[in-house]
C-alpha cells in the first residue's frame, strides 16, 4: 500500500488566421513526433527548482514541531512543496522530531525522521518514506494503526495552486513581501473572456483594456503605463507601448497558456525591476507537469468552451512528454473567437459619448506555445521556449464613424540555464530572451484625408544573470543575491499612404511608437541574514543606467515659398542684385507649405536605488515585515520622443529631451498568517495584509505645453510628456485571505488606494516657465479607491463537484485628465457563480456565469471608452489523456 500526500509545489476588422494556425500546429506536432520514440515509462518531475523545491537542493524555511508522523508528513509536504509517498508504514505510535530553520528538503526530512525507524529520501519532485511495520505484522492490541490516505491541503492541487485565496500557493504567505499569485485553479474557475479577467480579485491590482483591444494595461498600486510596471512572459519583458486615447501599455497574452501570474508589488533589487518602480508582473506559461496526468510520461488535453453574449468559442489543446534521460517537452495551441457583446441591462450609465451599444468589441486570436527542457548532470538544466500570439480586431469610436483594423503579433523566445548543485555557493540562473510586438494597422479614410497603412513595431532583446551564495554562521545563515540584467528596446514605425494626395502626411503617425533605441542595464546585490526561524533582515540595492537615442518629427507650422520668381523689366537702382523691381513683365508666384522638423535625441543617466527589509516571526505561523525601497524610472521612447500629430493634424505632439526620470520612495509594512487545524482537522487559514506609502518625484504626464523644441519653428503649442511639479503620493491597504475546511471555503480580497497628483507641471519644457493652471493634463491613470471581492464555495462527493460564488464591489476614484471625460465612473457591484464536475481524472465539466445580475457598468479604468459586458454564461469540457 502506498499513501500519497498531494500538496502544492513551492512555485516562487476581425478575420481569420488559418495559415498562422496551421503553421503553429504543424510545428508543434512535428516536434512532438520527433521526441516520441525516446519516451520511457518512469519519468520524474523536471520542473525547475527556480519555481519550486522539486530538486531537493534549495533551502527553505521549515517550522515543523515534534508531533505524530501523520501530521508531520503533512506539514513537511506543505512547507517543502513535494509530493510525499509513505510505503505501508505504521503511524499510530511514531513521533517525529522538530525541524526549525532553513534546510534543503533532504536535510529537513532527515532531521524530522532521525531515530524513528523511518527512512526518507527526496527524488525529483517527491519525498518517499519507508520503514516501520507492515500491516500484516501489526498487533491489534498495541494501539497502532496503518496510515490511510491523508489529504494534505484540501484535496489534490496542481503545481500552480495552494491553500490560499483563489488557490494561491503557500509560499506566498511565507514570503515577507507584497506578492500575489493568480493560480491555474483561479484561471479555470473564472472562465476568462480575455487576460483582463485574470486579475479580478487580486489585491492592489487593476487593469485597463478588454473592450476592443485584447491587450491589457496592468495597474499596480496606482502605477501603470510606460514600463512603470515591468511585465514579463517567462522572464521576457513586454515593453510595447502605443499611444492613444488613455492608456499606452498593451500586453498580449492568452490565459489558456498560462499556469500562474506572479505579481510583486514592491519589487526591489533583482531581475525584472530595473528601470521601473511599480512592481513586476510575471506570466508563467504551461510546463509539462501541468499537462501530464500523475504517473504518466506522455499525454495531453483538449479544452473547449462555448458561451452566451458573443462568447463564440475558446478552445485549447496541449501535448507533453518526458523521458528517463531528463528531456521534457510541451506544446499547446489555443483558438478564440469573440463577437460584439451586449452590455448589462440593469442600471443606468451616465455621460456616454455617443450611445451605449459597444461596437467592434470582438476579436479573433490564435496562440501557441512550445517548450523543451533538458536536465544535465551536476544539477544543471537548459530550457528553450517560444510563445506566439496573433490577434485581429477593430478599434473605433462608440459611433463607429471611423474604423481601424488591427493585426497584432506578439512573439517571445527564451533560453534559460539553471545550475543548482548541492553547494551553498551556487544557485545560478541565466537567461537570454527576445520579444517582438507589432501592430499592423489599416486606417480608413476620413472626410479630409485618405487611407493609411501603419506598422508599429518594437523589438526587445535582453539577458540576465543572477546567483545566490549562502554562508552558514554560528547564529544563523548569511546569503548574498547578486546579478545583472540588460535589455534593449528598438522601435520602428512604418507608414504607407494609399491616397497620393496625402504623401506629405506620413509624419502624423510617427509619434505613437517613435523610432529609436533605448537600452538599460541594472546591477543589483542584496545581503540577507536569517537567525534560526524568527528573524530575517536584508539590505541591498540596484544601480540602473540607461541611454536613449532616436528621432522624432514635429509640426513647424507653415512657410511661404517662391513657386515662380517672375520676370522684372526695370530695377531701381538699376543694379539687379540690389535694386527693387519697379516694372514687372510677369509677377512672382508664391505658395504656402507645411514645415516638418526632425528632432534628434541622445540622452543618458543613471542612479543607485537602495532598499532594506526586516521580518520577524513572534509566533508560530505569524510573520511581520517592513520594507523601504527606492525606485528609478527613466522616460521611455514613447515619452521622450513623442512626435507627429493627431490624425488629421488636429493637434500636434512634441518630444521632450529635458524630461527628468521619475524617482520614488516606498515604505511598506505587512503581515503573513498561516495556520492549520484551527477549527477542524485538516482545515487551513491563509492571510496576507500590507500597508504602503509611495512618494514619487517628477511624475511624468501628458499635457499641453508652450514653446518650440525646434529652432525657427512657428508652432507655439504642443502636447508633450512633462514632469509634474511637486510630489505625487500613493497610499493604500491590501488584504487577501482564505479559510478552507475541505467541504467548504471562504476567502476574499480588499484594496484601498489613494492617489494625490499635483496639477502644476513644466509648461515650457524647453524653457524655465512653469504652469499656474493654464496647461491641461490629458491623462493620469488613477486606480479605484476601493475594490472588494468575496469568494465562497462548497465541495461534494470527495471534491468531484465544486460550486462557488463571488461578489465584486468597486468604488472609483476621481479620474484626471481630458481622456477621463467619457462615461462617468460610478460604484458598482457584480456577482458571479462557477462550478465544476469531475467525471474522473480524465474528464471534467466547468461552468460560470459572470455578471449574474446583468449590471450595466463601466470599469473606472475604462470610463472613457466602453461599458463592460453584461451577463455571460460559459460551459467548458476538458478531456485529458
Amino acid at each position: 500500500m502506498h499513501t500519497t500526500y498531494p500538496v502544492t509545489p513551492l512555485a516562487k476588422g476581425n478575420g481569420t488566421v488559418r495559415s498562422h494556425t496551421v503553421f503553429l500546429a504543424t510545428t508543434a506536432l512535428a516536434l512532438m513526433c520527433a521526441y516520441a520514440p525516446a519516451l520511457g515509462q518512469n519519468a520524474q518531475t523536471t520542473e525547475s527548482a527556480s519555481e519550486d523545491s522539486a530538486t531537493g537542493t534549495a533551502r527553505i524555511a521549515f517550522n515543523i514541531p515534534a508531533q505524530t508522523l501523520a501530521n508531520a508528513v503533512g506539514a513537511f509536504g506543505r512547507q517543502s512543496g513535494l509530493q510525499v509517498t509513505l510505503s505501508s508504514t505504521q503511524a499510530g505510535n511514531i513521533r517525529t522530531n522538530a525541524v526549525v530553520g532553513r534546510f534543503t528538503p533532504s536535510e529537513a526530512l532527515s532531521r524530522m525522521l532521525a531515530g524513528t525507524g523511518i527512512q526518507g529520501r527526496v527524488s525529483g519532485g517527491s519525498a518517499i518514506l519507508s520503514g516501520g511495520r507492515q500491516a500484516s505484522d501489526l498487533d491489534a492490541t498495541d494501539g497502532s494503526t496503518v496510515l490511510e490516505t491523508i489529504n494534505v491541503g484540501k484535496g489534490p492541487r496542481s503545481a500552480s495552486s495552494g491553500a490560499g485565496f483563489q488557490g494561491t500557493p503557500d509560499w506566498v504567505y511565507e514570503t515577507p513581501a507584497s506578492v500575489s499569485v493568480v493560480s491555474r485553479e483561479a484561471i479555470e474557475k473564472k472562465q476568462p473572456r480575455n487576460a483582463y479577467d485574470l486579475f479580478s480579485g487580486v489585491s492592489g491590482v487593476s487593469v485597463a483594456g478588454a473592450a476592443q483591444n485584447p491587450g491589457v494595461a496592468i495597474n499596480v498600486r496606482g502605477l501603470q503605463d510606460q514600463t512603470r510596471v515591468t511585465t514579463t512572459i517567462d522572464g521576457a519583458r513586454q515593453n510595447f507601448q502605443q499611444a492613444g486615447h488613455g492608456y499606452t501599455s498593451n500586453v498580449y497574452v492568452d490565459p489558456a497558456l498560462i499556469r500562474t501570474v506572479e505579481i510583486d508589488k514592491n519589487a526591489g533589487a533583482g531581475v525584472g525591476s530595473g528601470g521601473s518602480h511599480g512592481g513586476v508582473v510575471g506570466f508563467r506559461t504551461l510546463t509539462a507537469d501541468d499537462v501530464l496526468l500523475e504517473g504518466h510520461n506522455a499525454g495531453g488535453w483538449i479544452d473547449a468552451t462555448r458561451g452566451t453574449n458573443a462568447y463564440e468559442f475558446y478552445g485549447s489543446a496541449a501535448l507533453a512528454a518526458r523521458t528517463d534521460d531528463g528531456i521534457d517537452i510541451v506544446a499547446a495551441l489555443s483558438r478564440k473567437n469573440l463577437d460584439t457583446y451586449q452590455i448589462g441591462k440593469n442600471g443606468t450609465l451616465e455621460g456616454n459619448p455617443g450611445g451605449d451599444e459597444p461596437v467592434f468589441t470582438g476579436s479573433d486570436t490564435t496562440s501557441a506555445l512550445i517548450k523543451a527542457g533538458l536536465d544535465l548532470e551536476n544539477d544543471q538544466r537548459i530550457e528553450l521556449g517560444f510563445v506566439g500570439y496573433d490577434a485581429r480586431f477593430t478599434t473605433s469610436t462608440a459611433l463607429a464613424t471611423n474604423e481601424n483594423t488591427n493585426h497584432v503579433r506578439n512573439l517571445t523566445g527564451t533560453l534559460t540555464y539553471t545550475y543548482k548543485p548541492d553547494d551553498p555557493l551556487f544557485d545560478l540562473k541565466g537567461q537570454l530572451w527576445w520579444n517582438r510586438t507589432e501592430n499592423r494597422q489599416w486606417r480608413s479614410g476620413r472626410n479630409d484625408y485618405g487611407e493609411f497603412d501603419v506598422n508599429y513595431g518594437l523589438n526587445t532583446y535582453g539577458l540576465s544573470l543572477e546567483n545566490t551564495s549562502r554562508v552558514a554562521l554560528p547564529t544563523g545563515e548569511l546569503s548574498f543575491h547578486y546579478g545583472t540584467e540588460i535589455f534593449l528596446d528598438r522601435a520602428v514605425t512604418g507608414v504607407l499612404n494609399r491616397d497620393p494626395g496625402d504623401a506629405g502626411n506620413a509624419w502624423w503617425f510617427s509619434g505613437p511608437n517613435p523610432t529609436g533605441e533605448r537600452w538599460l542595464s541594472s546591477t543589483f546585490a542584496t545581503a540577507k541574514y536569517e537567525h534560526e526561524n524568527w528573524l530575517e533582515a536584508s539590505v541591498g540595492g540596484r544601480y540602473d543606467y540607461y541611454k536613449i537615442k532616436g528621432s522624432s518629427r514635429i509640426d513647424g507650422g507653415t512657410e511661404t515659398y517662391v513657386v515662380d520668381p517672375g520676370v522684372c523689366r526695370v530695377y531701381w537702382p538699376p543694379n539687379r542684385n540690389n535694386g527693387e523691381c519697379r516694372i514687372w513683365v510677369t509677377r512672382p508666384v508664391y505658395g504656402v507649405r507645411d514645415v516638418v522638423h526632425d528632432i534628434a535625441l541622445d540622452h543618458s543617466a543613471g542612479r543607485f536605488s537602495p532598499e532594506a527589509l526586516v521580518a520577524v516571526k513572534p509566533w508560530n505561523g505569524v510573520q511581520i515585515f517592513g520594507k523601504y525601497a527606492e525606485g528609478f524610472r527613466p522616460g521611455t521612447l514613447g515619452e521622450m520622443l513623442l512626435g507627429g500629430s493627431h490624425i488629421g493634424n488636429l493637434m500636434d505632439y512634441a518630444p521632450n529631451a529635458n524630461l527628468k526620470p521619475e524617482t520614488s520612495q516606498t515604505w511598506e509594512a505587512g503581515v503573513n498568517i498561516s495556520a492549520d487545524d484551527l477549527l477542524a482537522g485538516g482545515d487551513s487559514l491563509r492571510l496576507k495584509a500590507a500597508y504602503f506609502d509611495k512618494t514619487i518625484a517628477n511624475y511624468i504626464a501628458l499635457g499641453t505645453v508652450s514653446g518650440n523644441p525646434a529652432a525657427g519653428g512657428q508652432v507655439s503649442s504642443y502636447y508633450a510628456y512633462t514632469n509634474l511639479i511637486g510630489d505625487s503620493r500613493l497610499r493604500g491597504v491590501e488584504i487577501e485571505g482564505n479559510y478552507d475546511a475541505g467541504p467548504y471555503y471562504a476567502g476574499g480580497s480588499f484594496t484601498y488606494t489613494k492617489g494625490d497628483f499635483p496639477k502644476t507641471y513644466s509648461d515650457n519644457p524647453w524653457g524655465n516657465a512653469t504652469s499656474t493652471g493654464n496647461g491641461s493634463i490629458l491623462y493620469v491613470s488613477v486606480a479605484p479607491k476601493y475594490r472588494f471581492t468575496a469568494d465562497v464555495g462548497v465541495r461534494f462527493f470527495d471534491d468531484r463537484l465544486n460550486v462557488g460564488a463571488r461578489a465584486n464591489r468597486v468604488v472609483p476614484s476621481d479620474q484626471i485628465g481630458l481622456f477621463a471625460s467619457g462615461y462617468k465612473a460610478k460604484p458598482f457591484t457584480t456577482f458571479d457563480i462557477y462550478g465544476s464536475w469531475d467525471f474522473n481524472e480524465n474528464a471534467s465539466l466547468r461552468f460560470a456565469v459572470n455578471n449574474l445580475t446583468d449590471v450595466a457598468y463601466v470599469d473606472p479604468m475604462n470610463s472613457s471608452d466602453f461599458p463592460a459586458p453584461g451577463r455571460t454564461a460559459t460551459l467548458s469540457l476538458k478531456v485529458r489523456f
